[in-house]
């Protein structure tokens, strides 16, 4: 199974922060071409297996 996820954004920065926050599941991140409208998007790819190892924070 793999995890793809869509990221809208307006400014470069806030791509840059969520990379920042997925870089230890982050497989790969391509920014879309189209500047078309208000918003851009970038289609990241997550590894497969990866787990979040931070306790309390959803784990049932």
């Amino acid at each position: 199974m793999s995890v793809k996820i869509r990221i809208s954004f307006t400014e470069d920065e806030e791509l840059a922060g969520v990379i920042r926050l997925l870089s230890p599941a982050l497989k790969s991140c391509k920014v879309s071409r189209k500047k078309e409208g208000k918003h851009r998007n970038a289609y990241a790819d997550l590894h497969q297996g990866f787990q979040n190892d931070e306790s309390g924070e959803g784990a049932e």
